[in-house]
């Protein structure tokens, strides 16, 4: 009589695969990028102000400012929209979006550049080429000892 084997007998049966990841829900992944978008145009408006500087930003037409600011947010969430998709983050829409985001940077930068170029001459409030006159005033001479 033989004994049976106190190993259990292997499965040939393929093992099943990992569990793929699943991708955030597409309601709270919209929610998400809008708020990213509105947290973008603050940081992004703050960040401009200080690097730019104030005097500049004044001196642009707001329509130019608006499609910059526009411009950048968007790259911005499309960029990250690109990236939270399920697989590798590199892909040709993912770079593709941070050269747009990169791009738009460069020309926020080059339009700065243009109006501290282009900035009207500081007025000067003394006017250093009008002649002033200065008088001296009159003291009465000392009296004479007699």
């Amino acid at each position: 009589m033989v004994e049976a084997e106190d190993h259990p007998t292997p499965d040939l049966q393929p093992a099943e695969p990992p569990p793929a990841e699943r991708p955030i829900a597409p309601h709270w992944l919209r929610l998400a990028l809008a708020v990213e978008f509105v947290l973008a145009l603050i940081a992004a408006t703050v960040v401009w102000e200080e690097v730019g500087g104030q005097g500049h930003l004044d001196l642009m037409p707001w329509y130019l400012k608006l499609l910059l600011m526009s411009g950048f947010c968007w790259s911005v969430v499309r960029f990250t929209a690109a990236i939270a998709q399920p697989g590798t983050w590199r892909t040709r829409r993912a770079l593709r979006w941070l050269c747009a985001v990169l791009g738009t940077v460069a020309v926020m930068g080059l339009v700065t550049y243009y109006y501290h170029l282009h900035e009207p001459a500081d007025e000067d409030d003394d006017d250093s080429d009008t002649p002033t006159s200065v008088s001296v005033p009159h003291q009465p001479a000392p009296p004479r000892p007699t």
